[in-house]
């Protein structure tokens, strides 16, 4: 029982820990990107998805350390699929999501062709240094691309609608200094606590480490992106949580599984064909919504919820 205790201890603890590094993280990054002179909707697009991001990030690199793949695939599978299926699901029970920005327009057949490519990649269950090589490339060319096209756009459509931007940045630079740093460490110490806690609930309970990864992991390292896109919602910003949720899975893809996969071949031992398709099906149900300009409806989130509750259902032990 004191085992038990420290571990929910670890896992708690963990939790908390990153759900704040994360939030002092993005708030110190997305102003000192404005101070530096990036745009809006720059920064909505690539610092705050990368900030939402470092969770998952951390926690797989801390996995793929310690030999863990299916923790660090699965936390990253799992997340994106809670992102699209629960997060967004939740969002449009709150607001109907209508997608304006062209550039979300853009990334969301562009996450369903990285999400194919990953499917690909992990027919063998396996991501090598050299495949985690080229995901971090892609995530460079992917970057690259929405700088050069937001420069291309005018300064109506250079922004995400709900983005809050600072009067005067400037006077807050070096604090904005201080909760990056302090964002970092913060995480860091979350990501360490939340592994420890989830490999050892997994040889207590005999539980797979895919199948902590797919579930307690990417369900804690997504509360940065569930607390951002439900107040883009309440706040009435679609393209905010849209945005959000679609930059953060493409950079879970090609920078989280390439910087982890760099640092060691991850060995996804548990991961079934199952998860990869129930994380490439719920990426496709969300292209009508953008390419017809269609509302993400109530009736739609409830579908998406009802596809996690069952996916859930799914990989949990009898």
């Amino acid at each position: 029982m004191p085992e038990l205790l420290m571990i929910a201890l670890y896992i708690t603890g963990g939790l908390v820990l990153l759900y704040f590094g994360a939030d002092w993280l993005v708030q110190g990054a997305v102003t000192l990107a404005l101070h530096l002179g990036l745009s809006p909707l720059i920064v909505g697009l690539t610092v705050v998805a990368l900030g939402t991001s470092v969770p998952e990030a951390l926690v797989s690199v801390q996995a793929a350390i310690g030999h863990q793949g299916g923790i660090a695939l699965g936390n990253v599978i799992g997340s994106n699929i809670l992102n699209i299926a629960l997060i967004l699901g939740l969002s449009s029970l709150i607001l109907p999501l209508k997608v304006d920005s062209h550039i979300v327009k853009a990334d969301v057949p562009l996450l369903t062709g990285a999400t194919f490519m990953l499917v690909v990649l992990l027919e063998d269950f396996h991501i090598s240094r050299m495949e985690g090589a080229f995901l971090l490339l892609c995530i460079v060319f992917y970057v690259t691309g929405n700088i050069m096209t937001v420069k291309r756009t005018s300064p109506e459509e250079d922004k995400i609608e709900g983005m809050e931007i600072p009067e005067d940045s400037g006077k807050t630079l070096w604090r904005d200094v201080g909760f990056l740093i302090l964002g970092i460490v913060t995480l860091g110490f979350g990501a360490n606590f939340l592994v420890t806690g989830a490999v050892d609930l997994a040889r207590i309970f005999g539980l797979s480490e895919a199948l902590i990864g797919l579930t307690i992991v990417s369900i804690g390292t997504g509360t940065p992106e569930l607390a951002t896109a439900l107040m883009a919602a309440f706040r009435k910003s679609p393209d905010l949580a849209i945005g959000n949720v679609v930059g953060s899975n493409l950079f879970n893809i090609m920078f989280v599984l390439g910087i982890a996969g760099l640092v060691a071949p991850l060995d996804g031992k548990g991961i079934s064909s199952v998860d990869l398709y129930v994380m490439l099906g719920v990426t496709i149900l969300l292209l009508p919504t953008v390419w017809t300009g269609r509302i993400l409806d109530r009736k739609e989130g409830f579908l998406f919820l009802a596809i996690y509750v069952g996916y859930l259902y799914h990989l949990w032990p009898a």
